[in-house]
Order: structure tokens, then sequence, then C-alpha cells
């Protein structure tokens, strides 16, 4: 009796292990969970989502302009209303992760009608801007804490 429930108990854990090491989704690194962040929040602006992009923005969003979550909100709103369509072309130019905090650099052309922002010569025509991003890590998701731009490539 005793053999067979070790028997049963080994099988059980064996399986365990078997299928806990069977996951097939890779564990992604903290700073691919950010790209795929920024490519969250790229990818709902084209959709022009209001709640697909305010997901990633943090409740306590704070930018250096005194801009806070409910005015970042009606920002978005704005330039939704505005641009019945939105194309954006990003270029990450630098991103560090330390701790919970993640730092981003980026470029954004963007256009409010369907072009190929990958050519540098439609680029020259689209509105561009650079982006400084500090991103926080809030219950396992990274979440828009505060946002500066500037004109430019």
């Amino acid at each position: 009796m005793m053999k067979k429930r070790s028997i049963i108990l080994t099988t059980v854990l064996a399986i365990t292990l078997l299928i806990s090491g069977c996951d097939n989704e890779p564990v992604m690194s903290e700073e691919d969970q950010v790209r795929a962040t920024i490519d969250a929040i790229e990818a709902a602006a084209e959709k022009r989502s209001l709640t697909g992009m305010l997901e990633h923005i943090s409740s306590s969003y704070k930018d250096y302009d005194g801009n806070d979550v409910k005015k970042i909100k009606g920002f978005i709103q704005l330039q939704l209303i505005q641009n019945q369509s939105i194309n954006i072309f990003t270029k990450i130019r630098e991103l560090e992760v330390t701790e919970d905090t993640a730092t981003v650099e980026l470029s954004a052309a963007m256009a409010s009608r369907e072009v190929d922002l990958s050519s540098d010569e439609n680029r020259l025509r689209a509105d561009r801007h650079r982006f400084s991003i500090v991103l926080k890590l809030e219950q396992g998701q990274w979440k828009v804490r505060s946002v500066s731009w500037q004109r430019g490539w």
C-alpha cells in the first residue's frame, strides 16, 4: 500500500513538473515589456481607441507642465476628434529600466492620413516630435507616469 501511494505521488509530481515546464509563452524581459507597452499605445492611437490608450496611463500621471491624467485624457480626446485617421511611426532612441521605473526616449512621426511613414521623405512632411516617457511598474503592468515632448525627429 505504501509503495503504491509513493508511486502515485511520484507520478503526479512528475506530471506537474512536466506540465509547468511546457509553458510555451517565453518570459519577456522588462525591456521587452516596456517596448510592448509602447507598441500597444501606438496601436490604440492608430485605432483611435481612447480606452486602449488610457489603460496604459497611470492614475498618478503628472508631467512637467502640470498635466494630470484628467487633462491628458482631454488632450487625447481632442486629438481623436480633430483627426479622423491617425498614422504613427516611432523609433525608440533609448530605453532604460531600473527596478520599477523605465525611461524611454523616442521619436515619432504622425500623420492624419494613411501614408508610409517609414519613408524618410514622408516623415519629413509629417508632424515630428521627440518624447521623453517615464513608466512605472504598477501591479505587474507598465504605466505611463509622465511625458514631455518637443518638436523634431
